[in-house]
């Protein structure tokens, strides 16, 4: 059986500075993995050397999409569909035609896991919201996928500093909710020259740098949903029990 992995996220850097390690991890291991990017990042801001370095008809998302495509090659993933969304404009009007392009996906890809980030989005981006709850959507609607994980990030890693990153930044999980920890220390620094691909968001990166430095090389999650006769947590791999 070949193992494979459907990424779902919003913009371009969401893979890395996501679930990069976990990414990376499982692509040098021989799974299969695809990802669905939402939008384009056509909100994102630039840094001054990439609008610098850029030609004067460049928009910034199509730059983003050069950099998303840079980033996966790094951490391994085999191909990278754009779902032409418009960063900022994720809403009850178009949840339905994402909805559907996911379920397609699923549909034609028929991986056995599904990763997206928690309910709250991680970091409150109500982009990153739609996305968890239109992919939890999806998978309901279908029958392919065995388990979908939402990345989290735990409470005792929160960092007040962030609180006026969006109107609400979430206070992360506690310990009893994480179900699956994946430990990628042996893709850091994979991880991060993915992360530097995305020189647009230079500010995002060196902040997160500094961030991931202190942590734990663990990615964090949540089984959501599953379809297996019997699950045993907490899980160390994502495949544990297919």
């Amino acid at each position: 059986m070949m193992k494979k992995i459907l990424a779902v996220f919003a913009h371009p850097d969401d893979e890395t500075f996501g679930p990069g390690g976990t990414l990376a991890k499982y692509a040098q291991e021989g799974v299969e993995i695809h990802l669905l990017c939402a939008t384009r990042g056509e909100k994102g801001e630039w840094s001054a050397s990439a609008k610098a370095s850029a030609g004067k008809q460049e928009k910034i998302h199509h730059i983003r999409e050069k950099e998303l495509l840079r980033s996966a090659k790094i951490l391994g993933i085999k191909k990278v569909e754009f779902l032409n969304f418009v960063d900022g404009y994720l809403c009850n009007s178009n949840y339905h035609d994402l909805a559907q392009k996911i379920i397609t996906k699923i549909k034609s890809f028929k991986p056995q896991v599904i990763l997206t980030l928690d309910r709250l989005g991680i970091s409150g981006h109500l982009d990153h919201i739609a996305v968890s709850m239109v992919t939890t959507y999806s998978f309901l609607k279908t029958t392919d996928v065995l388990k979908l994980y939402y990345l989290c990030l735990p409470q005792k890693w929160y960092d007040r500093s962030l609180t006026e990153y969006f109107i609400y930044f979430p206070e992360g999980k506690k310990e009893e909710e994480i179900t699956t920890r994946i430990n990628y220390q042996k893709y850091w620094e994979v991880r991060k020259k993915s992360m530097m691909q995305h020189e647009t968001q230079t500010k995002d990166v060196n902040s997160l740098l500094k961030r991931f430095n202190k942590w734990p090389k663990i990615d964090n999650y949540i089984l959501a949903k599953h379809r297996l006769k019997k699950v045993i947590l907490p899980e160390t791999d994502l495949f544990s029990g297919i």
